[in-house]
């Protein structure tokens, strides 16, 4: 009996180690492609957080002087009125793509957990559950964030050019006696 257990547990090893080895590719890859869907989403936030700050700092430039403004058409306030509105709303469209991002940074951090005990798994030996399955799933969320990262940016840069659009007619009228 002791030398089929000397036998037996060597083996129960092999196999088990060997089970780990096979999700070590599958699991580095996922890793891999995690980075560089974080590095998108992290780009991604920073660029909205500029852009907000830029904007924010030219709004408060969308001021016509009382003086001139009295002297002007209904005309000519009711476009700049309308041109400062369109550039408003663009502003607001960034805030609502920050709050978007934000909050599915907070969904990515769950699933970076899920990733952290499958590397954590495959280090010391013991995968749990459907490791496939689970390597699946994030590797939709891989997906998931680079589609939207680049949706995001791709929104940004145009809500951005559509905001400096609006800003500089703004700027061009106002200057117009």
């Amino acid at each position: 009996m002791k030398k089929l257990i000397a036998i037996i547990t060597p083996v129960l090893f092999l196999v088990s180690c060997k089970n780990v080895e096979q999700f070590r590719a599958p699991i580095e890859a996922l890793s891999a492609d995690w980075e560089k869907a974080t590095t998108a989403v992290t780009e991604v936030g920073t660029m909205l957080g500029a852009a907000q700050s830029s904007l924010a700092s030219l709004k408060d430039s969308l001021m016509v002087d009382p003086k001139m403004a009295a002297k002007m058409k209904p005309e000519m306030t009711a476009s700049l009125d309308s041109m400062k509105t369109a550039f408003m709303a663009q502003t607001e469209m960034i805030g609502g793509m920050a709050s978007e991002v934000t909050s599915f940074a907070g969904s990515w951090q769950e699933m970076s957990t899920k990733l952290a005990a499958l590397k954590e798994g495959l280090a010391s030996g013991k995968l749990e559950g459907d490791v496939m399955a689970q390597v699946n799933e994030l590797k939709t969320a891989v997906m998931d964030a680079s589609t939207k990262a680049d949706g995001w940016k791709s929104k940004l840069d145009a809500t951005k050019a559509a905001a400096m659009a609006a800003y500089e007619m703004y700027k061009q009228k106002a200057m117009v006696k």
